[in-house]
């Protein structure tokens, strides 16, 4: 909770500038987090040729996440972004025979700060691209399974890069209804001492992508 906060001081600080009208807006959105491979294990079967192999890969499941972001325009097509994602899943283990193993439970909070270009900033329909820096803190726990993959219990936090772009559809110059998707790229949260005497042993970069449908107001 500590470092939550503390992350957010930005945010409150950023907040506190004066407020200049229709330089900004919030947005509330919510919708599938898909997540990447966190860790690969691959055991090769046998000792003719050809030997045949096994992969057993640990993730978290596709479930619905939350983000609240707070934006400030600079100029017609700029705007800079403050944002916090929120999202919890369960972990499992699946392997060559799409079994999937429980593997404990993982929540995921995200906090961004992208750059907005906005393509055309004026119309009904306003498509925009972003990116920028962001910070993941990994709060996992129960991570024993029976396939071998056994991880760490606690919290991680992970600095990454958020891509990604979306649509508004503005019914009013202060409400509109909007839709992205953002691809959240982060060290991995799991490192190679938590594995000790596993073989065939591949730490991946997740990619974890964020698809939301929401609203926004600017005032």
């Amino acid at each position: 909770m500590k470092k939550r906060l503390q992350l957010l001081l930005p945010l409150l600080v950023f907040a506190a500038v004066p407020l200049a009208a229709d330089d900004w807006s919030v947005g509330v959105g919510a919708g599938p987090f898909f997540f990447g491979d966190f860790v690969t294990q691959t055991l090769r079967l046998g000792n003719e040729n050809p030997s045949s192999k096994q992969t057993a890969t640990l993730s978290a499941a596709t479930r619905a996440g939350v983000s609240v972001d707070l934006q400030r325009s600079f100029s017609e097509r700029w705007a800079l972004q403050f944002e916090g994602t929120f999202t919890h899943a369960p972990l499992s283990v699946s392997g060559n025979d799409s079994v999937e193993i429980p593997s404990g439970d993982l929540n995921v909070t995200t906090f961004s700060t992208p750059l907005v270009f906005r393509i055309n900033p004026h119309g009904a329909f306003r498509f925009h691209l972003l990116g920028g820096p962001a910070y993941a803190l990994y709060d996992i726990s129960g991570s024993e399974s029976a396939s071998g993959l056994a991880g760490f219990e606690g919290s991680r936090g992970e600095w990454g890069l958020v891509a990604g772009g979306g649509v508004t559809w503005h019914w009013s110059e202060d409400f509109a209804l909007e839709g992205t998707a953002v691809d959240i790229t982060t060290s991995s949260p799991f490192e190679r001492s938590d594995f000790p005497n596993t073989p065939g042993l591949s730490i991946k970069r997740p990619h974890n992508v964020h698809t939301t449908v929401g609203i926004r107001y600017t005032f």
